[in-house]
């Protein structure tokens, strides 16, 4: 009896306590927060920018494109001026016309929109980005001044007085590029005012982006009888891997005896070596004394440029010339426009390949004879060059490699009212 009992209290005394035993604790499971990834912009691809009747169509093109392409089939802007690409982004005056520098990228649909701006008084004339914290510009309102900005936060971050550079008509200076060596920013010349245009030297004025200083001016001089128009295009196509610059000129247009030019800049150096003389139309052609011009020039590896340099003189304009005596002094104002007309529509130029030290023109051949006007913007992509050509049968791209010297029809554009052109957002060119 007496174990029963012992048996029994102990059975009940078990129940008591695990009645009485709090349950343990259920761990809590903590979800953790979904992440929504933000779409990203494009990083590739291509665009394609023409003028028509009413502003200008962008177009973004996700792959290089093949055959025959309509340009004329993108986005409507009011005007798409690129004035810079850095980091996939184009900087542009403002696309709606107002006053001011416009972000522009692709978003993730491939549209191409406004991502944000600078808002100024007037219009930017020149604009280059050396990197994601240091770009500069040149506006109408700050005659003596450069501003620097930062391309990332678009903050004004400071400004460049220039008005101790060189400045030969006295009126506020302009510029028609931003050179990049370093922190050093060399820039070509223009002027405004009543003396405006090109004068007799090919000046550039120099500041420092580390500094926010003017450091000094370098010129090429002429021969007084004529101005020198500038050279440089778009985008950052002078420097070497040397570290020596070469800075286009276009000489003279108006038979004034002033050859076009590469003008050097060693390395290290400040000034235009005045020993470096390289006139590539005349190399090509030394009884070119018509048009001795070349333009859309770029610089690539090994000492290398290529340029559209201007090869021939039409018969026509030489007839006129003989006429004359052969001598430029000799032609009235009627004969000299008539040489005009004639070397701005006959197509005498060729796209060449330039070795920049030994001063030597090579045509390159598959590409068709142009205008010696007829000018656009090089893009590089996979290792090859892609090269304007405007005929009169045709708007196109060649590629063009500078390791074998071939080159080839790209593909042909259609649409617009205005020669297009192409970019290459993956390389900022």
């Amino acid at each position: 009896m007496n174990s029963k009992f012992a048996l029994v209290n102990m059975l009940m005394l078990l129940l008591i306590l695990t009645s009485c035993s709090k349950e343990d604790p259920v761990p809590e499971v903590t979800e953790e927060p979904e992440v929504i990834e933000e779409p990203q912009n494009k990083t590739t691809g291509f665009i394609s920018i023409v003028g028509t009747s009413s502003g200008t169509v962008a177009t973004y093109f996700e792959e290089l494109p093949t055959g025959t392409v309509d340009v004329s089939l993108g986005k409507d802007f009011k005007e798409f001026f690129p004035l810079d690409i850095y980091d996939h982004t184009f900087f542009t005056r403002r696309t709606d016309g107002a006053p001011g520098i416009a972000k522009m990228v692709v978003n993730a649909d491939g549209e191409i929109v406004e991502e944000g701006f600078i808002a100024t008084v007037e219009s930017i004339s020149r604009l280059a980005i050396k990197d994601s914290e240091k770009g500069i510009f040149k506006s109408t309102v700050n005659e003596n001044s450069l501003s620097v900005f930062n391309p990332t936060t678009l903050e004004i971050t400071g400004a460049i007085d220039v008005s101790a550079g060189f400045n030969p008509t006295g009126n506020p200076p302009s510029y028609n590029g931003f050179i990049f060596r370093g922190d050093d920013v060399f820039s070509p010349m223009r002027f405004s005012g009543p003396n405006s245009g090109f004068v007799n030297d090919y000046v550039l004025h120099q500041v420092n982006l580390a500094t926010n200083t003017f450091v000094g001016d370098t010129k090429r001089e002429g021969n007084g009888n004529g101005t020198i128009r500038h050279g440089i295009n778009f985008g950052q196509s002078s420097l070497d891997s040397a570290g020596d610059l070469f800075m286009p000129d276009e000489g003279n247009y108006e038979l004034a005896g002033i050859n076009a030019r590469v003008n050097k800049i060693p390395a290290g150096s400040n000034k235009i070596d005045p020993t470096y003389i390289f006139a590539p139309s005349v190399v090509l052609n030394p009884q070119n004394i018509a048009l001795p011009i070349f333009s859309s020039f770029k610089v690539l590896e090994n000492g290398k440029a290529v340029a559209i340099v201007n090869k021939d003189i039409p018969q026509a304009a030489l007839a006129i010339f003989i006429a004359a005596g052969g001598n430029v002094a000799n032609l009235t104002p009627v004969q000299l426009q008539q040489i005009s007309a004639i070397l701005f529509t006959t197509e005498t130029a060729v796209w060449c390949e330039l070795d920049l030290n030994a001063k030597t023109v090579t045509p390159i051949a598959g590409i068709p004879n142009m205008g010696a006007f007829a000018r656009g913007t090089i893009f590089e992509h996979n290792g090859d060059m892609y090269l304007p050509v405007r005929t009169t049968l045709e708007e196109a791209y060649y590629k063009y490699s500078p390791a074998t010297g071939a080159a080839s029809k790209a593909f042909v554009m259609t649409g617009g009212t205005q020669s297009p052109v192409f970019y290459n957002i993956a390389n900022n060119n």
